[in-house]
C-alpha cells in the first residue's frame, strides 16, 4: 500500500501537531513555534494534494471497474469488449452474448468494491457488486438484480485488462454461471 493511499491519517497528524504548535506559538510568542505550526499546516495540505496526484496500480483497476459497469449501462458493446484480453476470445463472445440479451438500466451502482494486487502488481483480482435493474428482452422480464462479481485484470499494452470473470451468489459467494438469472 503506498504511504499516500489515504491521506487522511498523515492530515490529520499534521494538522494536530500543527495546532500544538500554534496554541504554544500564541501563548509563549517564540517565532519558532510559529514557523513550525506554519510548516506543519503546510505538510498537511501537501500530503493532501500530493496523495490526489499519484494513482496506484489498484486505483487504476478500481476506476477500470466504474468505467467498464457504466459502458454496460451505456450499452456500449465494443468498449466492453475491448475491456476484455484479445487472447480471452471465450470471454469476449460472452461479455457479447450477455449484452446482446440484457439492458442494464442507469440505476445500477457498484458497491464493497475492493482490489487485491498480486504477481508483481501486473495482475489484479477486483470485487464487487452490482445492484439495479435489468431487462431481458428474450424472457420479457425486467426486475432487480443483486450481483456480485470477481474480475481478474492483467495489464497488457499500458491497460488493465480482463482476463477472467467470475460471477458468485450475492449471499453465499459460491461462483454461479455468468449468465444465470438472478433470483432476487
Amino acid at each position: 500500500m503506498w504511504f499516500t493511499e489515504n491521506p487522511w491519517p498523515g492530515v490529520i497528524l499534521f494538522l494536530i501537531l500543527g495546532g500544538i504548535f500554534l496554541g504554544r506559538a500564541m501563548s509563549k510568542g517564540l517565532g519558532r513555534d510559529w514557523i513550525l505550526a506554519i510548516l506543519l499546516f503546510a505538510c498537511s495540505a501537501g500530503s493532501y494534494f500530493l496523495e490526489q496526484a499519484i494513482v496506484t496500480s489498484a486505483e487504476e483497476v478500481e476506476l477500470r471497474v466504474y468505467e467498464v459497469v457504466q459502458a454496460c449501462i451505456d450499452n456500449k458493446v465494443p468498449e466492453v469488449v475491448d475491456s476484455i484480453s484479445k487472447g480471452q476470445v471465450a470471454l469476449r463472445t460472452l461479455a457479447l452474448t450477455g449484452l446482446t440479451m440484457a439492458d442494464i438500466h442507469e440505476d445500477m451502482h457498484v458497491s464493497d468494491l475492493s482490489v487485491e494486487m498480486t504477481a508483481q502488481n501486473s495482475r489484479a483480482l477486483s470485487r464487487f457488486r452490482a445492484n439495479g435493474t435489468v431487462s431481458v428482452g428474450n424472457v420479457s422480464y425486467t426486475g432487480h438484480a443483486a450481483t456480485r462479481w470477481e474480475l481478474t485484470w492483467q495489464r497488457e499494452e499500458g491497460e488493465w485488462r480482463i482476463v477472467e470473470i467470475k460471477r458468485l451468489n450475492p449471499i453465499t459467494g459460491e461462483e454461479m454461471p455468468v449468465l444465470k438469472q438472478s433470483t432476487n
